[in-house]
């Protein structure tokens, strides 16, 4: 085995090599991800908040909440960040327009925890606060009705979806606020 000068340069080259070989990997396929589509039941945010198509419309008894765990996704630069939330769905008329159906987030006004469906009407399991299908807050220590979600009718895959315009709000405060605004 030979050392010295000529080794030290073959073994800086082999490093360089291999960190500038992972590098152009990296940009390959981070490159690749942004002529992709979404895959179905996905939306890549053009803003903050992405319209995600959630259920179809047929799938939904009245006053009965339905929940959903919708994949969300959002471009960062070249990379596509997901993480899942759960949202309920409740069908309030028999039409099949968007203002018969309401989308709750499940997201507990007061302390973030995620609510649950119990008997038909949602319950906090972190703190004990109590709401209505409809959302209304009856017990507390929530601060607030839970947070609804603006939803539409859309054409997906041939047929009528609704979708849901996914936004987080602050916690703890009476007040309504969207998370990220001022």
């Amino acid at each position: 085995m030979t050392s010295g000068p000529e080794s030290e340069d073959r073994r800086n080259f082999l490093r360089i090599a291999v960190i500038g070989g992972i590098g152009v990997i990296a940009a390959g396929v981070g490159s690749a991800s942004v002529f992709l589509p979404p895959t179905p039941g996905e939306s890549v945010a053009e803003g903050s908040r992405p319209l995600v198509p959630m259920i179809k419309l047929g799938a939904l008894e009245k006053d009965k909440p339905l929940a959903v765990e919708l994949t969300l996704s959002v471009r960062d630069a070249w990379r596509v960040r997901k993480r899942t939330q759960l949202v309920y769905v409740v069908r309030t008329a028999d039409s099949e327009d968007a203002s018969s159906f309401t989308a709750l987030s499940s997201i507990c006004p007061h302390a973030g925890c995620t609510i649950e469906v119990k008997d038909d009407k949602f319950a906090c399991p972190c703190h004990g606060a109590q709401f209505e299908v409809s959302g209304k807050v009856t017990k507390g220590p929530a601060p607030r009705d839970m947070d609804p979600l603006a939803v539409s009718i859309a054409d997906y895959s041939g047929q009528p979806w609704l979708f849901v315009d996914w936004q987080e709000f602050m916690v703890g405060s009476e007040e309504r606020t969207p998370r990220g605004s001022s």
